[in-house]
């Protein structure tokens, strides 16, 4: 889980968004996502598109880990519900798994803001395969 941390935390979307993984443990995951205004729609409210990706990786950092090595998985459902408006600030995530199939995953998390305001809640279905070589 250590390796895999880090690997996210240095990839380029990961950086240019400004999203970090803190911990994957047991079916659960804290993500932090530093929202600068780089990310604000023209309300001066964070885009909804970071915030579902947030989301996205708060599910699917808790489905990873519970998956064996050999094992990957990709979202195939995500449903998120903006609950309040998020503004620049320091946003935290955190997912849980719910249920781990042979084949599918099922997760949940929520988006809390640095004064702990409940910004969003959502769902997410991860379809899980075998990885292949290429």
């Amino acid at each position: 889980m250590e390796r895999i941390c880090e690997l996210l935390n240095f990839s380029p979307f990961y950086l240019h968004i400004g999203m970090r993984v803190e911990n994957i443990a047991e079916g659960k995951s804290v993500l932090s996502l530093d929202a600068s205004r780089n990310l604000t729609n023209i309300h001066g409210s964070i885009h909804g598109g970071g915030l579902a990706s947030l989301i996205d990786s708060a599910c699917g950092m808790a489905l990873a880990s519970k998956l064996d090595p050999e094992e990957t998985a990709v979202t195939v459902d995500l449903n998120v519900h903006y609950l309040k408006p998020a503004f620049p600030g320091r946003l935290s995530a955190s997912g849980s798994l719910v249920y781990r199939g042979s084949s599918i995953g099922f997760e949940e998390a929520e988006i809390h803001h640095e004064n702990g305001e409940l910004l969003a809640r959502g769902t997410a279905v991860h379809l899980i395969s075998k990885r292949t070589t290429a």
